[in-house]
């Protein structure tokens, strides 16, 4: 991941042609993302999860092959293929089976623990794929990634599946209608704490895939972009660790609050202190996304009845890539004509409108 977009870039694409391929990945996702989800309610957590990591494998080795811009393009939709198939049943995996066991209310506590496994093992491959990248060149990393996406195959075979808390009598299209009905009909509440994940989700999405291009205009190298991602990681870590604790002290509306602005101040920082000094504002972001993820996942379970779970988290997914697929076409075109620190500054303003404009309509319904 440290060096993805610069492997794009060693491969022709310009910066705007990066965010589009990322748009395609998206849209995919999207597109995808609720009949996943409804095979997760319907036929299991567990096969869900078999079938996204396989996919992902097979983008993976794809990728290692490419020869242009056509192969990446299709690689990254079958890797998105994978993803909506994983994107919330892991989440929804977990909260059954804490529920399971009447441990529903610990869901925040392991939700940001795991997140933080998470984010301390891509810190740890991103040191090695940094120095592989500096070392070997960048298509070395793609073949490690074929050996961690079968390991991930493996994982998901081996984990066990759990009993919804009750089952749906309908099956088919108009269950999964009757639940798009209630999540972004229905229940307001539900719909807008959505909305919200989506803003938060898209921000840290576009956080990612301009890091890349803002260190290397720095100059920095390969290897100290593998560290430096292995930092913003670790930052991601401890913060999503500690979540539950935060939790504690502030209201769903304060945690709201903090979020948008720090994300927004996180954007322009970078772009209006565009140098080694504004890696301090990246960091933000990434704190930003340590609370965001465990936090917003804890809003949209706590209203959502387990059987449609993995289908609502799938919409929550599904919000967040079409989100993140108009925006980041709109940023890469502007970063291309203009430059990557203007495209800074346009998606700190941009996410600042979305995500106050947001929290406004939720103001009495945190």
């Amino acid at each position: 991941m440290p060096i993805v977009a610069l492997f794009y870039m060693e491969n022709g694409l310009t910066v705007g042609q990066i965010m589009i391929v990322q748009s395609i990945y998206s849209f995919t996702i999207a597109i995808v993302e609720i009949p996943s989800g409804y095979f997760s309610d319907s036929l299991g957590r567990r096969n869900s999860l078999f079938i996204g990591m396989l996919l992902n494998l097979i983008g993976i080795c794809l990728l290692s092959q490419i020869t242009g811009i056509v192969t990446i393009v299709l690689s990254v939709v079958i890797i998105g293929l994978g993803s909506s198939f994983v994107s919330g049943t892991n989440a929804a995996l977990l909260y059954d089976s804490l529920v399971q066991i009447k441990q529903s209310d610990a869901y925040l506590k392991h939700q940001g623990r795991l997140y933080s496994a998470g984010t301390f093992a891509e810190a740890t491959a991103a040191v090695l794929g940094g120095y592989m990248a500096q070392y070997a060149g960048y298509r070395a990393t793609v073949y490690g990634q074929i050996v961690i996406a079968t390991v991930g195959v493996w994982m998901a075979w081996s984990l066990v599946e759990v009993v919804s808390e009750k089952e749906n009598p309908k099956r088919g299209w108009a269950n999964i209608k009757s639940i798009l009905e209630y999540a972004l009909l229905e229940n307001l509440q539900l719909r807008w704490f959505l909305v919200l994940s989506a803003v938060m989700g898209s921000a840290t999405l576009t956080a990612a895939w301009f890091t890349q291009p803002f260190l290397s205009d720095l100059m920095i190298s390969d290897g100290w972009i593998g560290l430096i991602w292995s930092a913003l990681n670790l930052t991601v870590a401890i913060i999503s660790f500690e979540t539950y604790r935060i939790y504690r002290l502030m209201s769903n509306r304060q945690i709201a609050i903090l979020l948008v602005l720090g994300v927004a101040i996180g954007f322009a920082g970078v772009g209006l202190f565009y140098s080694h000094l504004a890696l301090g504002f990246v960091f933000l972001i990434y704190m930003m996304r340590g609370v965001a993820s465990p936090v917003l996942l804890d809003f949209v379970n706590k209203v959502t009845p387990s059987d449609m779970r993995a289908t609502v988290l799938s919409v929550r997914g599904l919000i967040i890539r079409v989100v993140f697929a108009v925006v980041a076409p709109l940023l890469g075109w502007w970063s291309d004509v203009y430059s990557v620190q203007q495209a800074f500054l346009l998606a700190g303003g941009i996410f600042l409108l979305l995500g106050g404009s947001v929290i406004l309509v939720l103001w009495n319904r945190f």
